[in-house]
């Protein structure tokens, strides 16, 4: 089914009917010493994972991908990455739908459709001591003819919000090529064009969000999201920074 899908270079696909995740291949890929660039798409996957060990409900006729990068530098600027993918995603699907829907990327890393999510990342990498990256695998959903009811966010796809006819295999090449746009962006010039693009399509700027972190969940105002990707709340009068959390809308976005 590979032949096809036209990725990009420096993009290698490998492709399956079935797999118990994307994620998990790219990782036993990583350590077989599989290169920079390989792509391991899978047309169902049995044991999907979204963020913080959730199920991602995957049913076939949706997009289900993994990146595998081997970026230099620290691994602490994989998070910078998972705006790269999410800004990837956000444009392709903004291109898919018709004009009046609007396309926004939730902190930090899904993309949300008229305030519906329907796409999410999950990022995962292997450090070396010192911190550099050995890989980066970016795990890629994209609800296109389904998407999953009764969970606790409410959830969209393109054949939902009105999409011309599309298929896994267009969305798949598009994500590509957005991506690699970002990533070529990324590398020559830093992070912040990626910042900045990512905060015009931001929803929830300047208003008051619920954050779950591991030990506490906290309200204030999301004032922006400084040079590293860290969402800097307005708590109580001070500003907190953020790395990891769940964040819930608590007043119209």
């Amino acid at each position: 089914m590979s032949d096809s899908v036209k990725l990009p270079s420096p993009f290698k696909l490998i492709t399956f009917d079935e797999i118990d995740s994307t994620n998990a291949e790219a990782k036993r890929m990583a350590a077989d010493g599989a290169p920079d660039g390989t792509v391991v798409w899978a047309r169902r996957q049995t044991a999907g994972k979204g963020r913080r060990g959730r199920e991602w409900v995957s049913g076939e006729g949706n997009l289900f991908c993994s990146l595998l990068l081997r970026p230099e530098g620290h691994a602490a600027r994989a998070m910078q990455l998972s705006f790269v993918s999410a800004l990837g995603m956000a444009d392709a699907v903004n291109a898919a739908l018709p004009r009046h829907c609007q396309v926004h990327c939730k902190w930090p890393n899904d993309v949300l459709v008229e305030g519906r999510k329907i796409s999410g990342l999950l990022l995962e990498t292997e450090t070396y001591p010192l911190g550099g990256m050995k890989w980066l695998v970016i795990g890629v959903g994209l609800n296109i003819a389904s998407h999953p009811e009764n969970i606790d966010f409410t959830a969209t796809s393109l054949t939902a919000e009105g999409a011309p006819e599309v298929t896994v295999e267009m969305m798949l090449e598009t994500f590509c090529l957005r991506f690699l746009a970002g990533l070529v962006t990324w590398k020559n010039l830093g992070f912040e064009p990626i910042r900045k693009a990512w905060l015009k399509r931001a929803c929830g700027i300047g208003k008051e969000i619920t954050v779950q972190l591991p030990r506490e969940t906290i309200t204030g105002e999301f004032k922006t999201m400084d040079e590293d990707g860290a969402l800097i709340l307005l708590h109580n009068g001070a500003e907190r920074r953020i790395t990891a959390g769940d964040v819930f809308f608590t007043s119209p976005r």
